[in-house]
């Protein structure tokens, strides 16, 4: 269990009443002999989610994937799942990016407050972003996108992949994010959106 860090970020996908495929944002804090203790999004705190559950965690370039249960116990803000005996492991495959300009907000798991940002390329696996806040790599934020002129709107959840200064404006960071949370739905929209801005710039 050497891939297990303590405030590793993990999704959980619930495996039933999730047709939409819904996932949710948590942090490893404990693993313990047979189970493990994270702490979860607090919008999966009010849903009626038990039984079965797809775990998913990135290192490196690699997803990590394993099947789990939910225990019983809830204790404030953490679940408790049963400790896996098989993790999966694949490569994080390449997807069109888009070069863009989009405007959206953002707030950190970390503190509060919300901070403006500018998407400069989308992927279905995340954005790379330019704002004036330092954000570290690791961090959990949670993204709030709306495309004016489409129907493409999302809210989900990222991990900061890396930051570093803009070399080219001296009061900005560039961040790679990736997301964590988005769903099936959300993603298959994105990728829409993707194949018809590319359709229409070879067009051009």
């Amino acid at each position: 269990m050497s891939a297990f860090q303590q405030n590793l970020p993990v999704q959980i996908l619930p495996k039933e009443n999730n047709q939409e495929g819904h996932k949710f944002q948590g942090i490893l804090e404990a693993m313990e002999s047979n189970r493990m203790k994270i702490k979860i999004d607090r919008t999966f705190l009010s849903g009626d989610h038990h039984g079965a559950i797809l775990v998913e965690f990135t290192m490196s370039n690699y997803n990590f994937q394993f099947e789990s249960s939910l225990l019983s116990e809830v204790e404030d803000d953490f679940i408790f799942i049963i400790k896996p005996k098989v993790i999966h492991k694949s490569q994080i495959r390449k997807s069109p990016r888009l070069k863009t300009f989009i405007k959206f907000n953002f707030t950190l798991w970390t503190e509060g407050g919300r901070y403006d940002g500018v998407i400069t390329d989308i992927s279905t696996v995340g954005v790379k972003m330019t704002s004036e806040k330092e954000i570290y790599k690791n961090t959990i934020l949670s993204l709030n996108v709306f495309i004016p002129g489409t129907s493409l709107r999302f809210i989900c959840q990222g991990l900061v992949m890396w930051c570093r200064a803009d070399p080219n404006q001296t009061h900005l960071f560039l961040s790679g994010i990736k997301f964590t949370t988005l769903s099936i739905d959300a993603m298959k929209k994105v990728d829409k959106f993707i194949q018809e801005q590319l359709r229409m710039g070879n067009e051009d």
